[in-house]
């Protein structure tokens, strides 16, 4: 007995962590689009909650159960979890319910897994596109149905309507053609404030963090690189005290990045963090508060086209042998007060 639920407890924490190695899997850099929601947690693990698309064809949802990558043009369903998906049987007729609903499409253990149509009971066309088990993911069609037109056409998120898409009324006409959220209209925010939610929507234009933010397990790596539309970031201060790794990578819109006193102040035996600056080409302005960093080791800054000043108050990457600015652009400035720091232009 001891030895079998040592086994279930074993198999449950191996599937959580192969989860956790399929988010960190997607390239956040290849996404065109994004819209989900950052770091849930439900007492065991983070996870993010949404849609992404990586090409004009590729959508990836995020959520509890994991990661689905699928490719809308050619109906495949791509990878769950970070995995080829076998033994999937295509071209299927599944009954699924004694009324006569039914499923034509990808089938694995007897129950819809892909690409596929959803028959109500009366044999009229309800759903097509893609589904798992009892749930619609990631992308499809629903129709009307007293006159087989379409109702919704675009992305999914676990039965819901969730990023991109457009709805019809019953003459097809479109009622509205944007971004959606939990199965309503998402007129983007142009700005947001964390206080007390960590629920951060990725279409985000500017993200302003209040004062002693982000001390929750869920903020132990913090990626932004996924906010393609934020053009301000501002850091409030001790914010994330025990984040490890900050990212700040391919933000094409950024302008502005502002981080206060005492932020990312971890105090861990040997000390150690990365903090990544990346390929940000309107970023013109740096500014870093003092004792920031502070435990870090690493500190990656390159590929910033714009930038003309950085500025840090001191007390930053102590721990840090070397700050290296990769730059080509001469007219960029380095300010700081901490004199342990070696700066070296390359």
């Amino acid at each position: 007995m001891r030895r079998e639920g040592c086994s279930e407890v074993l198999t449950c924490l191996a599937k959580e962590a192969k989860k956790q190695q399929a988010y960190r899997r997607v390239p956040w850099n290849e996404m065109s689009n994004t819209c989900f929601l950052m770091y849930k947690n439900d007492g065991l693990r983070w996870y993010h909650e949404g849609i992404a698309e990586l090409s004009s064809s590729a959508v990836v949802e995020f959520g509890k159960e994991g990661v689905i990558e699928v490719d809308v043009d050619s109906h495949a369903l791509l990878r769950v979890n970070g995995e080829e998906v076998k033994g999937v049987e295509h071209n299927r007729v599944l009954d699924l319910s004694d009324d006569g609903e039914r499923w034509e499409g990808d089938v694995l253990d007897e129950k819809p897994y892909g690409w596929g149509v959803l028959y109500d009971s009366e044999g009229e066309k309800k759903y097509q596109g893609f589904r798992m088990g009892e749930v619609n993911v990631c992308y499809g069609r629903s129709y009307y149905p007293d006159n087989g037109a379409i109702e919704y056409e675009g992305e999914i998120f676990e039965g819901k309507r969730w990023g991109r898409g457009i709805q019809y009324d019953r003459n097809g006409g479109v009622l509205h053609d944007g971004n959606w959220w939990n199965n309503e209209h998402e007129y983007r925010v142009a700005q947001r404030v964390l206080n007390y939610d960590n629920q951060l929507p990725t279409t985000l234009e500017q993200l302003r963090i209040h004062n002693v933010m982000g001390d929750g397990k869920e903020w132990k790596p913090l990626d932004f690189s996924c906010f393609l539309n934020l053009q301000l970031l501002e850091v409030g201060d001790y914010c994330f005290r025990d984040v490890k790794e900050m990212m700040v990578t391919g933000l094409k819109k950024l302008r502005t990045l502002k981080i206060g006193s005492g932020c990312y102040d971890i105090s861990i035996d040997p000390p150690r963090g990365c903090f990544s600056l990346k390929d940000c080409p309107e970023l013109t302005e740096v500014h870093i508060g003092e004792g920031s960093f502070s435990h870090y080791t690493v500190c990656e800054i390159e590929h910033l086209d714009a930038v003309r000043r950085i500025k840090m108050e001191g007390r930053n990457f102590q721990n840090a042998e070397v700050l290296e600015l990769r730059s080509d652009r001469k007219r960029m400035r380095m300010m700081t007060r901490n004199a342990k720091i070696g700066i070296a232009y390359i």
